[in-house]
């Protein structure tokens, strides 16, 4: 079994975003912010214009033939993309597994949600 340090080296091999980053990007059109926590989560809280792409069918929402495969990936190929979930655990392993099936563009907001709420204070 992979110990929880080795499962989150994936920080390493992909495009990491502080939160102040992030909020730059925030009304910028060709940016999607995405939200990998389950749906009721999403639902209470999330950050502008996120999408709700939970983690647990990521995979699905971005293989070519699926039926749950998601048009917004095909049809904007230079869209950038900036993950986050909770904490920032879900959204480093979304990242690392959209990157893995071809995103070029996409990046994890370290911290989660619960950073954008701490350094906004909300």
């Amino acid at each position: 079994m992979k110990k929880f340090e080795d499962l989150m080296k994936a920080s390493s091999e992909i495009s990491n975003i502080s939160v102040d980053e992030a909020k730059e990007k925030l009304k910028d059109p060709n940016v999607q912010f995405i939200d990998v926590r389950d749906k009721n989560s999403f639902e209470s809280e999330t950050i502008g214009n996120a999408v709700n792409l939970e983690r647990g069918l990521l995979e699905f929402y971005l293989a070519d033939g699926s039926p749950l495969e998601n048009e917004m990936f095909k049809n904007n190929p230079n869209k950038e993309y900036i993950v986050f979930c909770g904490l920032g655990g879900q959204s480093t392993l979304a990242t690392k597994t959209m990157q893995e099936m071809g995103l070029k563009n996409v990046k994890n907001m370290t911290g989660g949600i619960k950073a954008w709420k701490e350094k906004n204070n909300l």
